[in-house]
């Protein structure tokens, strides 16, 4: 079973997108922000994270430089969920990293079809 990290300040957000991907297999771990993930890397074993673009304390670009730096989670998917439309936000995720990006609303099908791709 993979495991997929959730970043997002948002709880409701968690729920859902765990809702989901529990519905399809997978196990699921939800934080509040960059520096939670980065905790949460050190003691748990993460096939793909899902975060947000936007959040306090750590965005999600700044998680992203942080993880591809990292030789232990350079390689681990991630997906930028993000209620941001901004081209130039996709450009700059895609710069560093980011393997797909959803805008919130997500569409469950869409999400479990990335998730599914990329891992």
């Amino acid at each position: 079973m993979a495991t997929i990290l959730i970043v997002d300040d948002y709880a409701p957000n968690h729920r859902l997108m765990s809702f989901v991907l529990e519905q399809h297999g997978y196990a699921v771990q939800a934080v509040v922000d960059g520096r939670q993930a980065l905790e949460s890397l050190e003691y748990t074993n993460v096939d793909l994270v899902l975060t947000d673009l936007t959040m306090p304390k750590m965005d999600g670009l700044e998680l992203t430089r942080i993880l591809r730096a990292d030789p232990r989670f350079a390689l681990i998917p991630i997906i930028i969920v993000t209620a941001s439309t901004r081209e130039q936000d996709h450009v700059r995720a895609s710069g560093i990293g980011v393997n797909a990006f959803l805008t919130k609303p997500v569409d469950s099908e869409d999400l479990v079809a990335e998730v599914a791709r990329l891992l």
